[in-house]
């Protein structure tokens, strides 16, 4: 009874941190509202003529890159799920791991690429391109999302019955098992990825502006840089919030059942030997994936001009990375028990809604809208006492009120796929709570847990629009570095300190796969789930040959 009235007490505290530390920064936002002239919310609350406009324009160029990257990524999962053995199985887990990849290093490659081909144009005497504009925020936005896309439909694909698929083979061949039985089952779930997309696209600014694109996202962070009013930076951004709320709730609904029990041995809907018009169609997002793949890491190498240029570079941002990794470190490593707790409450039957708002909402929380909130509680006389405003831990903030609800939806669909007869009979065999949760459930969640803080620790170091607001004089990250050099056109520079923020991005998520592969393995094995039972129980024992 102490024991489980512990765990109630952790799940309480859990509960009040993930409340405080994720949604406070935006609740925190509906105080300012009482400093806002009424006569003036109209006008704020309701978009019209250039902000109509913008808006219309943000939300298609979101639905456009949801549409791009969902149906291509479908595709390409496809024919990756053909890839379960050897080193085709390596690079399709490697397509995943990118996943976090910096959208800067996307948006720098493409436009190096469009200069060298407009060099070429020039010396044969013609006309170069014109590399900006709301046609490539699509193309880059959609390529940087890709992973994530790809990573959505295997969950959806991996869903589908196997007994299904292989009933479907007996009756039809070809592309009519995909048309008739995969996409159908599979379709609520690739909505719900398309719908991830969309708000992930409708609130990020960054790569747009790159390209000389004005977004809606951006507006809230210029009016507060013009008015520095938190509350009028609430209520321009109510339309946005309104509309990726909308279709994060949405989501929520379709992602809920994504995870619930995907099959221990799927069947690729893909045969191989398959040659019709959606095989043709599934090579080719294949050759789309590699191509957003390689283009970043052969451009960033390629930009180099020596090796003692990349040095300097990379000795002059000496600070920023020891203080990106620094933050990313901490950030993941707090982040982990409030997603943890977000998921649990998000598996119960009581609460489970409850906390599923609490999972997704935040998702279409922009950015600025964050740094915002927290410039509003912390720039007071309670955040100058404590020395938390202007400090570092303004950093860590900002990435926990953003990246915590992805490390909670990788763990919701990690600890889907558990068996829970091993906890229950952990239970019985085991009845003490708190030793039970230390000596079999904990190691059973370790590979969500590592896999979410990999994620989490990911996200951060390429964090830009919250920090943009939050960062301190001398206490800027990476990205910020790279963000302000990108719009002086220093190329060689950029590339350098891009090349060192992937190999930042990639190494933790290599690690966190070999790491989770190995507990996995480990977990996984008869001995180890017995002896984490019950000592008596191990191979070999008297308890077992009974």
């Amino acid at each position: 009874m102490r024991s489980m009235s512990t765990m109630r007490g952790a799940r309480l505290a859990g509960a009040l941190a993930y409340t405080l530390l994720v949604l406070g920064p935006g609740l925190s936002l509906c105080f300012s509202l009482s400093g806002i002239a009424p006569a003036t919310w109209s006008d704020l609350l309701i978009p019209h003529g250039r902000r109509l406009d913008l808006l219309w324009r943000s939300g298609a160029l979101a639905a456009a890159v949801a549409f791009g990257a969902m149906a291509t990524g479908s595709l390409a999962a496809l024919r990756l799920m053909q890839w379960r053995g050897g080193a085709r199985a390596t690079l399709r887990w490697l397509i995943l791991i990118l996943a976090p990849f910096p959208a800067v290093t996307h948006a720098q490659a493409w436009s190096w690429l469009a200069g060298q081909f407009n060099r070429l144009l020039q010396r044969q005497g013609m006309m170069g391109i014109l590399f900006y504009g709301w046609g490539v925020s699509w193309w880059v936005q959609m390529l940087w999302l890709m992973p994530i896309a790809i990573g959505l439909a295997l969950v959806a694909f991996e869903s589908v019955d196997p007994a299904l698929v292989e009933a479907g083979r007996m009756h039809h061949a070809g592309d009519r098992v995909l048309t008739h039985v995969v996409f159908p089952l599979a379709m609520p779930l690739l909505l719900a990825g398309a719908g991830v997309i969309f708000v992930l696209s409708l609130v990020d600014y960054a790569v747009p502006s790159l390209f000389q694109v004005n977004v809606y996202a951006l507006e809230a962070f210029a009016d507060f840089s013009a008015h520095n009013q938190p509350g009028r930076a609430l209520l321009l951004a109510v339309p946005l919030l309104f509309t990726t709320v909308a279709v994060a709730l949405l989501s929520q609904a379709r992602l809920r059942p994504a995870a619930l029990s995907p099959s221990l041995h799927p069947v690729s809907p893909l045969a191989q030997d398959q040659t019709g018009w959606l095989g043709m169609l599934a090579q080719g997002a294949l050759i789309v994936v590699a191509l957003g793949m390689a283009v970043p890491l052969v451009s960033l190498a390629l930009q180099m001009d020596s090796w003692s240029h990349f040095v300097a570079s990379v000795s002059a941002a000496g600070p920023e990375i020891g203080y990106t990794l620094r933050v990313a470190l901490v950030t993941a490593l707090l982040s982990s028990p409030l997603a943890y707790c977000a998921a649990q409450g998000a598996l119960q039957q009581r609460y489970r809604w409850l906390w599923w708002l609490a999972i997704t909402v935040p998702l279409a929380v922009p950015g600025p809208l964050i740094g915002i909130g927290l410039i509003g509680i912390w720039n007071s006389a309670l955040g100058h006492h404590l020395a938390i405003y202007g400090s570092p831990v303004m950093s860590v903030l900002a990435s926990l009120a953003r990246y915590t609800p992805f490390g909670a939806l990788v763990l919701v669909a990690t600890l889907r796929r558990l068996n829970p007869s091993l906890v229950e009979a952990a239970r019985v065999l085991r009845p003490g709570g708190l030793r039970t949760w230390l000596r079999v459930t904990l190691p059973l969640h370790a590979p969500g847990l590592l896999a979410a803080y990999g994620l989490v620790f990911c996200l951060t170091l390429c964090e830009l629009s919250a920090t943009l607001l939050v960062a301190a004089p001398g206490q800027g990250t990476l990205s910020l570095r790279i963000y302000n050099y990108l719009h002086y056109g220093a190329s060689d520079t950029v590339a350098g300190l891009t090349l060192v923020l992937t190999m930042l991005v990639l190494a933790p998520g290599v690690v966190a796969f070999c790491a989770r592969a190995l507990v996995f393995r480990r977990n996984a094995s008869p001995r180890f789930l017995a002896r984490g039972l019950a000592p008596g129980l191990a191979p070999g024992s008297s308890h077992d040959q009974g």
